[in-house]
C-alpha cells in the first residue's frame, strides 16, 4: 500500500465491529481506531488498530489495568506466550501496564488480515485468562462473564479456526475444586 490510508473504518464495519474511539493525523498519514472484542471466554478487550504510512499496521490491546503490580510468575507466563504463540507479543508499557500486540504486513493488509489479527489477540487473551488473571483484574478476581454472549461471534466464527490452526493445542483449565479449610474440617463444616 502507498502512503494512502487503507479503508480501516470500512473494514471494521464489514467485520461487524463498532469503533469506540478514533484519532488520526490531519494529513491522513496516520489512523488510529479503538474497538472492543469479546472472545469465547475473555470479554471487553479494548484493541487499538493503528496504521502509519511507511511503517505499517499494529494492533495492541491494553491487557490489564493501569499501574498494576504484576507478579513475576504472571509476567514470566506472558513472556513465555511470546515464544508459544506466533505473531503476538506481550510487553509492559512505561506505566507498567501489560499490553498484547501483533503487527500486520503492509503488503498483504486487507480486511481478512485485519480480521485474523484481531481474532489472534482475542484467542490468546481467551487462552491465558486464568494464568494472567492478576494482570487482568484487580486482586486477580475475574468478572463473571458466564452469562454473556460475544458481541463479535460472527468475527470469531469467520477466523478463529484458521487462527487456532497456527497455534499449539490447548484445552481450558479444569475448574479447581475448593477443598474445605482445616478450620472448617475441625469445626465439622466440611
Amino acid at each position: 500500500m502507498s502512503g494512502e490510508a487503507p479503508p480501516i473504518d470500512r473494514w471494521l464495519a464489514e467485520l461487524g465491529l463498532e469503533i469506540v474511539g478514533s484519532a488520526g493525523d490531519p494529513s491522513g498519514r496516520a489512523v488510529s481506531r479503538d474497538v472492543i472484542l469479546d472472545g469465547q471466554r475473555r470479554f471487553d478487550l479494548r484493541v487499538t488498530v493503528a496504521w502509519v504510512a511507511g511503517v505499517g499496521c499494529s494492533l495492541w490491546a491494553y491487557y490489564g489495568l493501569e499501574a498494576m503490580e504484576i507478579p513475576k510468575r504472571t509476567y514470566a507466563r506472558m513472556l513465555r506466550a511470546n515464544f508459544d504463540y506466533p505473531f503476538v507479543k506481550f510487553a509492559i508499557t512505561d506505566d507498567d501496564r501489560p499490553m498484547l500486540m501483533t503487527e500486520l504486513p503492509t503488503t498483504a493488509l486487507d480486511r481478512h488480515e485485519l480480521g485474523r489479527g484481531l481474532v489472534r489477540l482475542s484467542v490468546v487473551a481467551d487462552r491465558l485468562m486464568e494464568e494472567t488473571a492478576s494482570a487482568v483484574a484487580d486482586r486477580g478476581v475475574l468478572p463473571d462473564w458466564g452469562d454473556r454472549d460475544s458481541r463479535n461471534a460472527a468475527l470469531m466464527r469467520a477466523y478463529r479456526a484458521e487462527v487456532e490452526s497456527t497455534m499449539p493445542d490447548w484445552e481450558p483449565p479444569r475448574p479447581r475444586v475448593r477443598r474445605p479449610s482445616i478450620l472448617s474440617r475441625l469445626l465439622g463444616r466440611a
